[in-house]
């Protein structure tokens, strides 16, 4: 890795973040924001998993949920009844995949609603300060999936503060604090929003 440029002057912070980015790190507190392209294909794949995978594998659940009841024979039904039940399960753990691909709630609860549906199912404690103006699909988006990949790093019972400004400069700044009184720890991005 090559030698980080010295800072000796306060103009010179830019160009230390496009180094440590090239280098493939981040200065501590710094978060990287999701592009354009890596949000529409999350979302993709998370849409194929659920209208793909999830879908048939839930209608093989109801089959054999179906197939149980018409069976005579109790051992049979059980062991279709075993089957069923690992199968919801394999159903619970794709939905799962797919909420860390790209939690669904924020493409159809928005983005208020959609953070703390994710911080409630991570068992997080959310502050959230919006701005008042309604944000532009692309930023909901991106911001929305940014923090829901800071929330996915945090262990659950944590305290997060979410503060989100601006339209098309969008600033996030996210506070976070696990439990038992660990560290604060102070995060920030800036997404460039159409």
């Amino acid at each position: 890795m090559p030698a980080a440029p010295r800072c000796d002057n306060p103009g010179m912070v830019h160009r230390m973040v496009r180094w440590f980015r090239r280098a493939g790190t981040l200065l501590p507190g710094v978060l990287r924001p999701p592009g354009r392209t890596s949000v529409r294909q999350r979302y993709g794949l998370e849409r194929t998993l659920h209208d793909g995978a999830v879908a048939d594998i839930s209608a093989l659940a109801l089959e054999l949920g179906m197939i149980s009841d018409a069976v005579g024979d109790p051992t049979v039904a059980d062991r279709l009844a075993a089957v069923q039940n690992r199968v919801t399960g394999i159903v619970d753990d794709l939905r799962g995949v797919g909420s860390v691909i790209y939690p669904r709630v924020l493409a159809t609860a928005g983005l208020g609603a959609g953070l703390r549906a994710v911080a409630e199912r991570r068992g997080l404690r959310l502050l959230l300060d919006l701005p008042t103006v309604e944000l532009t699909a692309d930023a909901r988006s991106r911001a929305g999936l940014l923090v829901a990949d800071h929330f996915q790093t945090l262990k659950r019972g944590s305290v997060v503060v979410v503060r989100v400004r601006g339209r098309r400069l969008v600033r996030v700044h996210i506070t976070d604090q696990g439990p038992g009184g660990c560290e604060r720890r102070e995060h920030r991005a800036v997404l460039r929003c159409a």
